[in-house]
Formats: structure tokens, C-alpha cells, sequence
């Protein structure tokens, strides 16, 4: 059996098949169709979406984004370990204060009809899906188990271990699909970026990998290279 990091679309259309009701379905389509954090989801309300735009304001908050170091007051990451200006233990220090980075990205047309039927008869403050990190975890691993994908069907690539389909699991689909259309171009590959809203393009490109198959391709193509017999 293949080793599968990421969701193919024909398994996420299998999954939004398998929907029995139009919040399930919402919620797999949105994430399918974003690549959003499982909470920004979770934070949306109806008045951060533009339906005549077509967008959708994601609001991120990061807490506890920065910590200070006691001896010479230089700020350094939240799981930083040192000071860089000092070289102070910052183990024990507690991060503090709160990092707003809001966004506005787009939304496919399905994506946004969903949402418009979903939302109608709502008060713009309320949010669009109202449940917890759980509950949300809990359908799509339903909607994955009803679409075939039972088990632990995903390889975390860097622990190796076997896991479930889960929310994040569409995010890491989008961005991996995006950088195979993005291929060498730099500004396609940044629009990746501001869309997941990374502070970091190398978090972006972390998402730059090969399937087995692209890899044999060029393996084979290096061993035709180096061993081929001169004629």
C-alpha cells in the first residue's frame, strides 16, 4: 500500500458526498477549498464574509506571541530558548501580549453558495459554525470513514506514525496541489503564503514535496544520465 501524506481531490469529493447534512458538507467544502486553520473556521462570523466580493476575512490570533528576555529586554520567539542578544535561559520565561494577523482571501463559487444558503436568517455576529475543535474533528473523520478512508489511513511525514484524516489534513492538500501548479514560479508560490497566512515563506515551502512517482521519474532520468552507454 502507498504511503499517503495528503488528501487526492477525488477522496475530498468522496467525503463531501458523504455529507448527510449542509453544515457537514460546509465545513469539509470551506476547508477543502481554503486551506484555512481548523479554528479560523471556528471564528468566522457571518459578517466576515463579502458575498458581492466573494471574500472572506479570516481572523488569527496567536497568543502569547513573544517573550522577553529579563536581562537585557531584547524580544525573541515564543519557544525560543535563548536570548540571541544575551544569551540569557529563556526556558522559563512566559511568552506574552497577542498577535493579530488577519487576512481576506477569496472563495470558490461552491464554496460561497454553501455559505450564503447556510448563513441565511443568521444575525451578522453569529458564527457561521458553532461547535468546538472536537466536534469539528469528530464529523470529518465520520465523513472520512463514510468516503472509505477508515484507519489510520495518513503518514505524518516527519514522525513516520499513522494517523487519521483530520481538519488540518485539507490544508496540507491545498498547499502541496498549489505548489504543483506554482511549480518555479516565485510569486505563485508567495500567493500561497498570503493565502494560508504564513509569517514564514519557508513554512510555505515546507509544503514543497515530491510524490514517489515524481521522484522515481527523476531518479530514472539521473540513472539514464550517468550510466547510459556511449554508441
Amino acid at each position: 500500500m502507498a504511503i499517503k501524506t495528503t488528501l487526492t481531490p477525488e477522496e475530498i469529493n468522496r467525503m463531501l458526498v458523504a455529507a448527510r447534512c449542509q453544515r457537514d458538507q460546509l465545513i469539509c467544502q470551506f476547508y477543502a477549498d481554503t486551506g484555512c486553520r481548523e479554528s479560523e473556521l471556528l471564528a468566522i462570523t457571518v459578517e466576515n464574509i463579502d458575498f458581492d466580493a466573494g471574500t472572506v476575512l479570516i481572523p488569527h490570533l496567536k497568543h502569547g506571541a513573544k517573550k522577553h528576555c529579563p536581562k537585557c529586554g531584547k524580544s525573541a520567539g515564543r519557544s525560543t530558548p535563548w536570548c540571541s542578544h544575551c544569551g540569557a535561559d529563556l526556558k522559563r520565561v512566559q511568552p506574552e501580549g497577542t498577535l493579530v494577523r488577519n487576512r481576506i482571501i477569496t472563495l470558490g463559487q461552491v464554496t460561497l453558495d454553501m455559505l450564503r444558503d447556510f448563513t441565511e436568517g443568521m444575525a451578522p455576529t453569529d458564527k457561521v459554525i458553532n461547535l468546538s475543535r472536537q466536534s469539528v474533528y469528530n464529523i470529518v473523520r465520520e465523513l472520512a470513514d463514510a468516503a472509505g478512508l477508515n484507519g489510520k489511513c495518513l503518514t505524518n511525514p516527519e514522525s513516520g506514525r499513522k494517523q487519521f484524516v483530520h481538519p488540518h489534513i485539507f490544508r496540507s492538500s491545498l498547499a502541496v496541489d498549489w505548489l504543483k501548479v506554482a511549480a518555479t514560479d516565485a510569486n505563485k508560490q508567495k500567493a500561497l503564503q498570503t493565502h494560508l497566512g504564513h509569517a514564514d515563506f519557508g513554512t510555505t515551502m515546507s509544503y514543497n514535496k515530491l510524490s514517489s512517482s515524481e521522484v522515481q521519474k527523476v531518479t530514472d532520468e539521473v540513472r539514464q544520465s550517468r550510466f547510459k552507454r556511449s554508441t
